[in-house]
């Protein structure tokens, strides 16, 4: 399209614009494909192609088998904290010295446990140390995904670490206990004298540290039979789409190659007609007292409760906009047919504007018996209508739109290239008169434009189906 041959780029009045706009085409997708090639006219209606394409995901993973490392865990935090103290006297107080080592004693056991006070411990907290804090990282990251066999190696590699551990302490302690003074030793197993701290200490773990290595025993042991059954041992990572065009969704689920595609091929497969039906979205707490008060009404003047559900299918009006939505924001009601209200109210002023006359008069329309309320960016979307809607107004709404975003590219400057149907014929009629312009669509009343108050009526289109079939 030749920008400056374009009619529509030369009405300067944004009004008048939008108006053509909501004249010309029911649904902001159609404008889309309009306009697509035209960045000076998107520019002056202020559309961004991309807003109407928007998406949010959420990546899920459910943990299993996150019992056994809890356990596994628990075991090695006692053992770090014995171990933290141990060291900590140790830099303090010291072992061995002239008081309490032999006279002659064979040097190369006390080089050895030397290097195990000096070094392995140390190693082996900080070893213990970062285990923990890389289970805290895979509880809390939803991009680490473990397989089952993978858990069982690291259990292993845990074990491994932990029981060379023991049989160093082992040695350790036998040799201890050969180059420190036996007379020591049999005065303090005498009189039960606690003179060698360290000694102690090390006699204490060789009691406890079995106990602990056999709880980390069992939960390999117990990771192995998760293995035997159908790999329950393995993390599930899904992929959840949360909202779609700022409307909040109930966890869709898509495949897993969604990560994968390309950003125009994601677009494809979100937007597309077949998953668009299948969005659902769920009443909350205020969404269900703002219903009951509704029906409060209808009740006094003995007319039916209106009818709905818990979860509720995203209508696809709200999904592609109205042009109505996004040119004449400012109004509070729609009527997209006889049988079909919209009131969109900010959430914070539901509640207030409940007793408007308007809303009163609507609300006591005995022929409309359902409603669906969806939320988007703190205002309320209350749908009030009935379904037996004529069938040849479906097929037409149906057919205008069957077409949905299947070649998508991102060439073009403003980020997605948009199917362009009709453009050029569009643009043709256009300018086949200057002077009198015939778009399709229904003229707006004088009436529907009362600005005196703080609602507006506008009749877009005559028994329009405001969900896609």
């Amino acid at each position: 399209m030749n920008e400056k041959n374009s009619l529509l780029n030369k009405i300067s009045s944004n009004f008048i614009l939008k108006d053509i706009m909501i004249l010309s085409f029911r649904d902001m997708k159609s404008v889309l494909k309009f306009d697509a090639y035209n960045k000076a006219l998107l520019n002056k209606l202020d559309i961004n192609i991309k807003d109407y394409y928007d998406y949010k995901t959420k990546i899920v993973v459910k943990k299993s088998g996150l019992s056994l490392f809890a356990v596994s865990t628990f075991a090695d935090i006692i053992i770090f904290i014995n171990l933290l103290i141990y060291d900590i006297i140790f830099y303090a107080k010291g072992t061995f010295n002239e008081k309490n080592l032999e006279k002659v004693y064979d040097n190369k056991k006390k080089n050895y446990i030397d290097i195990i006070n000096n070094y392995i411990i140390l190693l082996y907290l900080i070893f213990l140390l970062i285990s923990y804090l890389l289970l805290i990282l895979y509880y809390k990251s939803n991009k680490i995904v473990l397989k089952g066999m993978m858990k069982l190696k690291i259990l292993i590699i845990h074990l491994s670490i932990s029981l060379s551990y023991f049989i160093v302490h082992i040695l350790k302690f036998v040799f201890t206990k050969k180059i420190i003074k036996k007379e020591l030793l049999e005065a303090m197993k005498e009189y039960k004298l606690k003179n060698l701290w360290f000694y102690e200490f090390d006699k204490y773990l060789i009691y406890a540290m079995p106990i602990f290595l056999f709880i980390k025993s069992l939960c390999c042991l117990f990771s192995c039979s998760y293995l035997n059954k159908s790999n329950k041992n393995d993390d599930e990572k899904s992929i959840n789409l949360r909202q779609i065009n700022g409307f909040d969704i109930s966890n869709f689920k898509l495949p897993l190659e969604f990560e994968k595609l390309s950003p125009a091929s994601k677009i494809q497969m979100i937007f597309n007609k077949e998953n668009m039906r299948r969005y659902i979205s769920n009443l909350d707490y205020i969404q269900s007292i703002l219903i009951e008060k509704f029906n409060l009404i209808r009740r006094q003047n003995n007319i039916p409760d209106l009818k709905y559900y818990e979860e509720q299918q995203l209508p696809y009006y709200l999904i592609n906009k109205k042009t109505e939505f996004i040119f004449n924001e400012e109004k509070n009601i729609y009527k997209f047919s006889s049988n079909y209200y919209l009131i969109k109210y900010p959430t914070s002023q539901c509640f207030k504007d409940i007793n408007n006359e308007n809303i009163r008069n609507i609300l006591t329309f005995d022929f409309l018996d359902k409603i669906n309320i969806i939320r988007k960016d703190y205002y309320e979307y209350i749908a009030l209508y009935n379904n037996e809607i004529n069938e040849n107004d479906n097929d037409n709404i149906i057919r205008e739109n069957n077409n949905n975003i299947n070649n998508i590219n991102t060439n073009i400057e403003v980020g997605l290239d948009l199917p362009s149907n009709n453009i050029i014929s569009t643009e043709v009629r256009l300018n086949e008169d200057e002077q009198s312009i015939n778009l399709s669509g229904t003229r707006v009343n004088d009436n529907d434009n009362d600005r005196t108050g703080n609602i507006m009526i506008r009749n877009i289109r005559v028994n329009e189906n405001p969900f896609e079939k």
